[in-house]
């Protein structure tokens, strides 16, 4: 095990927070914003058309996806996270959105083929815009970040896949915050959908 001293702690921990915001950062200039736009209107429309909203990843992503599931809730668009002991059914009128680094993830990739088979639109959050889950996907964002696949060559501060993890995280959240402006819900409402037992 390797003891490192004081200032090495804290000069490797500004450096993974400085290599985050550098990740964070470069995503928001490689982003292509006329996709951000169309996400933002496929959700609006679900939500206009009182339809659900479904989110799936695998380990990491579900965690981030299921932030964002809590999130649709708190501005009252109706969303669930999939194999959460509520899960609705999903119907053509619905929209499944995935998120999966590599895009070949065993579990995403067969929610996708199967949701293609129902119908309805699916959008793509991933490092991989040529993909199995990204060929059938109506909608892909390409995130900068560093997926399973590469993690054991491509060397990185933050561990893992964690440059993809929270970049994900930020872009779902800006478009989270672009919702609450559209749909006009104040902080109040928010706090009023936010759980009160916990």
């Amino acid at each position: 095990m390797k003891i490192l001293k004081k200032e090495q702690i804290v000069e490797r921990f500004k450096n993974t927070l400085s290599e985050i915001e550098g990740k964070i950062n470069l995503n928001s200039k490689s982003l292509n914003s006329n996709i951000v736009i169309q996400i933002i209107k496929e959700i609006l429309q679900i939500y206009n058309n009182n339809a659900m909203i479904f989110i799936y990843g695998a380990g990491r992503s579900g965690f981030i996806g299921r932030c964002f599931a809590q999130r649709l809730m708190h501005l009252g668009i109706k969303s669930c996270f999939i194999s959460d002991a509520v899960t609705h059914r999903y119907t053509e009128r619905d929209l499944l959105i995935l998120i999966s680094g590599s895009g070949e993830t065993t579990s995403p990739r067969a929610i996708a083929n199967k949701a293609k088979e129902i119908g309805g639109k699916i959008i793509l959050f991933t490092g991989n815009q040529i993909s199995s889950i990204a060929k059938i996907s109506d909608l892909v964002i390409k995130i900068e970040g560093k997926s399973k696949e590469k993690a054991i060559y491509e060397k990185t501060l933050a561990p893992y896949t964690s440059l993809f993890d929270i970049s994900t995280l930020a872009i779902l959240d800006s478009i989270g915050g672009i919702l609450m402006e559209e749909l006009s819900v104040s902080e109040e409402i928010i706090d009023n959908h936010h759980a009160s037992i916990e």
